[in-house]
C-alpha cells in the first residue's frame, strides 16, 4: 500500500515538473516573439518624423510624443488623373491661343505674330505627345495604379518653446509608401501640402526625355 502511494505520488510529481517545464518554454517563445516583434507603419512614421523634427527643436530634451493620425492616402491613380487635368488644361489653353491667332492672320494682320503661332504649335504638339505617354504608362501600370503613392498623417507632440512654455504642437506629414515610409514633406497648414506627391511610376523619366 505506501509502496503504490509512494509509486502515484512520484508520477504526479513528474508530471507537474514536466508541465511546469512546458509552461516555463511557452512563456519564454512568447515573450522571445513579443520582444522581437516587426515595428508597425506608425512606429515607423513615428520614428522617421522624430528623427527629422527633434534636431530642429528649441529644446529636444523636453519632446513628448501626443499623436499621430492617418489622415489620407494618395493612390498613383490619383496622381495620373492629376496630371492628365492638368496638360490637357495647357493644351485647351495653348489651342484657344493658336486659333486666335489664326483669326488675327485673316481679319487683323497686323497683329498676327507667326513667332507666337509657331512657340503654340510646338507646345501643343508636347502637350499631346505628354498626354499620349500617361495613357501608355496607365496602361502599362494595370492594377499597380491603385496603389498608394504617398500618405498624408496628422502628427502632434509637446515641447518647450523660445520663450520657455510646453506647448501642443501639429504637423501635417506627408510620407513615402511602404515599407521606407520616408518623409517627403512636413507642413504646418493644409495649403503647404504637395499636391501629387510622388507622381507614379515612368512619370519623370517620361517628362525628361520628351523635353529633349
Amino acid at each position: 500500500m505506501n509502496m503504490r502511494k509512494r509509486k502515484t505520488t512520484g508520477i504526479l510529481a513528474k508530471r507537474v515538473m514536466v508541465l511546469f517545464f512546458g509552461v516555463t518554454v511557452t512563456t519564454m517563445g512568447l515573450t522571445s516573439c513579443e520582444s522581437h516583434k516587426a515595428p508597425t507603419q506608425q512606429d515607423i512614421v513615428r520614428k522617421n518624423i522624430e528623427e527629422h523634427i527633434k534636431p530642429k527643436m528649441n529644446d529636444p530634451e523636453s519632446y513628448e510624443f501626443a499623436e499621430l493620425i492617418l489622415a489620407d492616402s494618395v493612390l498613383y491613380k490619383d496622381n495620373i488623373e492629376y496630371r492628365k487635368e492638368y496638360f490637357e488644361r495647357n493644351l485647351g489653353y495653348d489651342q484657344e491661343n493658336l486659333e486666335r491667332q489664326e483669326k488675327y492672320k485673316k481679319e487683323i494682320p497686323s497683329i498676327f505674330n507667326p513667332e507666337e503661332v509657331e512657340e503654340l504649335n510646338s507646345k501643343i504638339e508636347t502637350n499631346k505627345k505628354i498626354l499620349s505617354e500617361i495613357d501608355r504608362l496607365e496602361s502599362e501600370l494595370g492594377e499597380s495604379v491603385h496603389e498608394v503613392a504617398s500618405y498624408t498623417y496628422i502628427f502632434r507632440f509637446r515641447a518647450v518653446n523660445g520663450l520657455g512654455a510646453k506647448m501642443l504642437n501639429e504637423y501635417l506629414v506627408q510620407t513615402n509608401p511602404a515599407p521606407d515610409l520616408g518623409i517627403i514633406n512636413i507642413a504646418e497648414d493644409r495649403n503647404e501640402l504637395l499636391l501629387n506627391p510622388n507622381d507614379f511610376p515612368g512619370y519623370k523619366a517620361m517628362i525628361l526625355a520628351t523635353d529633349k
